[in-house]
């Protein structure tokens, strides 16, 4: 019986404008939009699962729902950043973004339409779990399935455990991309495990559905070359692919030169304080503000000469976020510095750097990221086997 009623809820309490599918039509706000089927509109259908009623209804075709729906998704209060490809015929980015949109596919289960209709079709849900904006310092827990490509790095332990020390970010079904002094640490040695989908790193009752690889090939950057941090960035091949599903599914990999925006949010099992000698476990994540490369090389080179970036903050191979209280801490080397990707592809994030440097955790000195378009190249030609 609840189907026929939420039929007569949207007939009894919204305007009928009487125009046809395919009709354009105008929402209360003023905005226009076009009359379709509730079933082929996904954000109206997504806010009806939600339990917001739609904001106009066109009219019905047989018991369906004809809806106005939205000629795009609402804007933010800041203008949409403008987006440079890279020029043509170079060909980075172009399968990185083709892999994006065949991943984007995944923000969407099919369910039975909430409406009674004739047969019965199968209709997109929406998964998204993204939330408009004690990680990493001043930061806050992530929400369930907010960061679905977000991994954690393991090392075996003298115990027979696992450490998970470092993070990462799942790229496609068998790659995970993180930082290069992840492969291998003095301390903890080889990198030899991934776990992606998970929330809690300690608890099983969080709801979470957590899938651990065992790693099987550490691939950095040909041109890393300890005790330099330049070109920190490598891929973790898994041992097998791993299932997408609301809880796991890569991000997209950004393929502009520029961010177009200034801020990113950076997330992480990391120490919640600089001098802290466990990392939280719980995902954590934090706003920060991106910062110019003039800023970023004064703060490194005011304390002296820096091993790790002898020649100071190269722009083109590295990009800087931080501010005082909220840079990253030890344990988030790896993980992604992301952006929402508001303007191409529904509910994914770009990663537009891994966590590689720091002075200090919650300094004001800015964190310093591996800056994934200079390496997008590179990524390609090994995960998708293309250049």
């Amino acid at each position: 019986m609840i189907l026929p009623v939420i039929v007569f809820i949207l007939y009894a309490t919204h305007r009928v404008e009487s125009a046809e599918e395919g009709d354009s039509c105008e929402l209360t706000s003023g905005a226009t939009g076009v009359c379709a089927l509730l079933k082929n509109c996904e954000i109206v259908f997504s806010e009806l699962v939600a339990g917001n009623e739609p904001d106009s209804i066109c009219g019905y075709v047989g018991f369906e729902p004809v809806v106005c729906c939205p000629n795009s998704r609402p804007q933010t209060t800041q203008p949409s950043p403008t987006v440079t490809r890279s020029p043509v015929g170079e060909g980075r980015g172009e399968i990185a973004r083709q892999k994006c949109a065949e991943y984007a596919r995944y923000t969407y289960e099919q369910v039975d339409s909430p409406v009674l209709t004739l047969n019965r079709q199968k209709v997109n849900r929406s998964v998204c779990a993204i939330k408009s904006q004690k990680l990493i310092v001043g930061g806050t827990k992530a929400a369930r399935r907010e960061f679905p490509h977000m991994a954690a790095v393991g090392y075996d332990l003298p115990n027979g455990g696992v450490g998970w020390y470092c993070g990462g970010s799942l790229i496609s079904e068998t790659f995970v991309l993180t930082a290069a002094h992840c492969t291998f640490s003095s301390n903890w040695g080889t990198a030899n495990w991934v776990r992606v989908g998970d929330l809690n790193l300690q608890r099983s009752d969080d709801g979470a559905r957590p899938v651990d690889r065992r790693i099987t090939q550490r691939i950095r950057h040909p041109q890393y070359e300890l005790p330099s941090q330049y070109h920190d960035i490598a891929l973790l091949r898994l041992e097998s692919r791993v299932p997408f599903n609301a809880w796991i599914r890569p991000a997209c990999l950004h393929t502009s030169p520029t961010t177009g925006t200034q801020k990113a949010i950076a997330t992480g099992w990391g120490r919640v304080e600089w001098e802290g000698e466990t990392g939280s476990i719980d995902l954590l994540k934090v706003t920060l503000p991106l910062v110019d490369q003039q800023t970023c090389n004064a703060s490194y080179l005011a304390g002296g000469s820096v091993v790790q970036l002898r020649d100071g903050v190269v722009e083109e191979w590295t990009i800087c976020a931080g501010k005082d209280g909220s840079d990253t801490c030890q344990g988030d080397s790896g993980g992604p510095l992301q952006i929402y990707s508001k303007k191409e592809y529904y509910c994914m994030y770009d990663v537009v750097g891994v966590t590689s440097l720091g002075r200090f955790c919650g300094s004001s000195v800015p964190g310093v990221y591996t800056r994934v378009y200079h390496y997008v190249s590179w990524i390609e030609s090994i995960v998708w086997g293309q250049g």
